[in-house]
């Protein structure tokens, strides 16, 4: 079992192609053609992942789905914006209601990857390491590893979004045809404690 959690950034990070797609209306018609960063997956998918999105959490339910179609990234929990705050300051909040209560507030056991270098740095504020992992050999090495003091790794700005938080919770996934329960890293998605707003 890996010490750490892993708290991933979805747009400009897990998602590749965010700058040709982000404009795309319907959303539908812009999950359709998101694509999500395989070499990212690949690498941390054995360890437990934690999304921290500043995505409106009315787009929460189709952009899981989106994702649990498209690729094996079974993540523990997801976290949408509900409060209408910037990419640090809904990052922030979510750390404080969600992610501390539930493991703690070392930073250590942390790892996030993250596009905005303003998260990045409200990240550092709590002992997190965090960057942006350009698609690179190293990448696997550092997340590997987690010797993460300071990391020589391409920076990518990420558009301050205005949106809303979401938990994506057991209610979401009981009623999704690609519940993650078979999945052990899985289980906290089915947590009472979590609820789908």
């Amino acid at each position: 079992m890996k010490e750490k959690i892993i708290l991933l950034d979805l747009n400009y990070t897990l998602v590749a192609n965010q700058c040709q797609t982000r404009m795309i209306r319907p959303f539908s018609a812009r999950l359709k053609a998101e694509e999500y960063r395989k070499d990212l997956i690949e690498v941390i998918k054995d360890n437990r992942v934690v999304i921290i999105t500043a995505r409106p959490s009315y787009q929460g339910s189709q952009t899981m789905e989106n994702i649990l179609r498209k690729t094996d990234l079974r993540p523990e929990e997801a976290y949408f914006n509900e409060l209408n705050l910037d990419p640090p300051s809904i990052k922030e909040s979510i750390l404080k209601r969600f992610v501390f209560p539930k493991y703690g507030n070392d930073g250590k056991q942390f790892f996030a990857v993250e596009s905005n270098p303003r998260t990045r740095a409200m990240y550092a504020r709590y002992g997190i390491p965090a960057d942006i992992l350009k698609r690179t050999p190293a990448m696997a090495i550092v997340l590997a590893s987690f010797s993460v003091p300071t990391l020589e790794l391409e920076s990518i700005s990420s558009a301050l979004l205005r949106s809303t938080l979401s938990v994506i919770s057991s209610s979401f996934f009981k009623n999704s045809a690609m519940s993650p329960s078979s999945n052990p890293r899985s289980r906290a998605l089915n947590s009472p404690s979590i609820s789908f707003r």
